[in-house]
């Protein structure tokens, strides 16, 4: 009887060692990236999921860069991304950021992100305050839902949980190019 218990704690305890092992890299933000600065107006990150899992039925995901000063860029920007369905979500930029801008690129369709799958975006400024030399910024993971019955719009696009990417760095206008790797 002790035999089979002990063989029967062995296997069990196999099993959830497997599972938590194969479910280590799930998450509902990239496991792995970088992002890129080029010292002016442009940025771009590379990033991918080990094993995306999502919250919501229906989940969109945003790839947020805060900027903490918002004297820093003072246009919008524009992006683009190869994630599926993919959307542009600078048009929100400082509409309801109270503690700076938060440029965004997104997807519609989180649900078909596929794992161990290398996606980039990018981000465009066209001006820049020259009397800030930097910034702090924070990169963001945001699973999001549609509040708008499935209407495509950034505007419908409600976060449901976020999680810090990168953060405790400056970007440094005329700077070196520079990458950071998470």
């Amino acid at each position: 009887m002790k035999i089979f218990r002990k063989k029967e704690a062995m296997v069990i305890s196999l099993v959830v060692c497997a599972f938590l092992w194969k479910n280590a890299n799930a998450t509902f933000y990239p496991t792995q990236g970088s992002l890129y600065y080029n010292g002016g107006y442009y940025m771009n990150a590379m990033f991918l999921w080990g094993v995306p899992v999502w919250s919501v039925a229906n989940p969109g995901y945003e790839h947020d860069l805060w900027i903490h000063n918002p004297r820093f860029f003072t246009s919008t920007c524009t992006t683009m991304t190869n994630l599926p369905d993919g959307y542009d979500d600078c048009p929100t930029a400082g509409i309801a950021d109270p503690s700076g801008p938060v440029f965004s690129f997104g997807t519609y369709s989180a649900n078909r992100i596929n794992a161990n799958h290398w996606y980039i975006g990018a981000w465009s400024w066209t001006s820049h305050d020259s009397s800030m030399a930097q910034t702090s910024f924070t990169l963001q993971g945001q699973e999001n839902t549609n509040i708008c019955g499935g209407v495509k719009s950034i505007w419908c696009m409600n976060a449901t949980q976020t999680s810090n990417l990168i953060s405790g760095y400056y970007m440094n206008w005329g700077g070196y190019p520079s990458i950071i790797v998470f």
